[in-house]
């Protein structure tokens, strides 16, 4: 299974790279690939692209321990989308750019938990599948360095619905990003 996910997660971002060109050509060096950190836009591999007056993001990973060693969770995965609106643009010198923008998107997360049902030896079993959905938004900076290296922080209200228990929390999160753009 774990060689199956993966599989799955490079196909997404392969796909998502091939499917770009039906939208407008957008700067120089509008694509870009790294790693996201955040609850909306999820944790994992990410894939940006900026079009002339709108951005989108996908980011996702997993996890999976089936001897869940240590407590490990057996499973967590999460896939998040943003599209990301930009207000402001600014060149400082061909080595600094800068956008401030609004961010909006949604965000899939699903997790089996380690119980811990012996505590000599430690023993642990996985407990039920719980499903989350949440969509939010806020707003982001990112910064560009030598045309290449972006870093993004943003800050996002999301509401988070778990399935299993129809409860639904709403709360807020910083969220931080690495890519290269290309």
């Amino acid at each position: 299974m774990k060689t199956n996910m993966r599989s799955f997660m490079v196909l997404l971002v392969l796909l998502a790279s091939l499917f770009t060109p039906l939208f407008a050509e957008g700067s120089e060096y509008s694509q870009a690939l790294g790693v996201q950190v955040g609850r909306l836009a999820g944790v994992g591999i990410s894939y940006q692209r900026w079009q002339e007056h709108i951005g989108y993001q996908v980011a996702g990973g997993l996890l999976y321990h089936p001897e869940m060693e240590y407590g490990n969770d057996q499973l967590v995965y999460n896939i998040g989308f943003e599209l990301q609106y930009p207000l402001v643009y600014h060149e400082v010198n061909s080595s600094l750019a800068g956008t401030l923008y609004f961010v909006g998107g949604v965000h899939h997360q699903g997790y089996r938990e380690a119980k811990l049902t012996s505590a000599d030896p430690d023993v642990y079993s996985a407990g039920p599948l719980i499903l989350n959905l949440g969509i939010g938004g806020g707003i982001g900076v990112e910064t560009i360095l030598f045309k290449h290296f972006a870093i993004s922080t943003e800050f996002v209200y999301m509401g988070m619905y778990e399935l299993n228990t129809s409860t639904l929390n709403v709360d807020m999160y910083p969220q931080v990003s690495l890519r290269y753009r290309f």
